[in-house]
């Protein structure tokens, strides 16, 4: 039961996640600062979400109403994408470690708040128990799908100028924010 529980938290948690626009912003997000605080930061906010899901689970939908995660989510990414078009390089280059790690985590937490991965973990240990188990697999592919992302987003930024990242990277989190506020993803 233990090895069923794990790889199904695993297995579930990994197909979802591949594409989704949360491995789309942290492959965005390690293109303008840099595949390691971007994973770390991913990583940590996924522990944190992780341990709320399997362990409170279903706690969040009570107190928090969809639409205000839905508008905070959405006010970051247009936060971040206007950002992107009036941050100076040297600011960037300054502030980058600290403010990639603090800003993906808030991004990533905002994001998979709910989302269909969190509401998964949540299920399978209602449904299979093993709590330690089902986090542990989650987690894990969390933070396999955030990698190969952010190290996507490393070698983009090899083949692109900074200042075309910064602008792509600014319209893909407009975007995002624009199609959350509407309630579209």
């Amino acid at each position: 039961m233990v090895a069923r529980a794990f790889g199904t938290a695993f297995g579930l948690t990994f197909i979802a996640e591949m594409g989704d626009k949360t491995q789309i912003a942290i492959l965005t997000l390690a293109a303008r600062h840099g595949y390691i605080p971007v994973f770390l930061g991913a990583a940590l906010a996924f522990v944190f979400l992780n341990a709320i899901s399997v362990g409170i689970g279903s706690a969040f939908a009570q107190f928090l109403p969809k639409i205000a995660i839905r508008i905070i989510a959405a006010s970051i990414f247009i936060i971040f994408g206007v950002r992107s078009f009036r941050e100076k390089e040297n600011e960037e280059k300054i502030s980058k470690s600290r403010n990639a790690f603090f800003g993906t985590f808030a991004v990533v937490s905002l994001m998979e708040l709910g989302d269909k991965t969190q509401l998964a973990l949540v299920a399978l240990t209602s449904k299979m128990g093993q709590p330690v188990f089902i986090f542990l697999g989650g987690t894990l592919a969390l933070w396999l799908t955030s990698f190969m992302g952010a190290i996507a987003g490393k070698a983009l930024s090899k083949l692109l100028p900074f200042k075309t990242i910064k602008i792509a990277s600014g319209i893909v989190f407009l975007c995002f924010g624009i199609l959350i506020a509407a309630g579209l993803i």
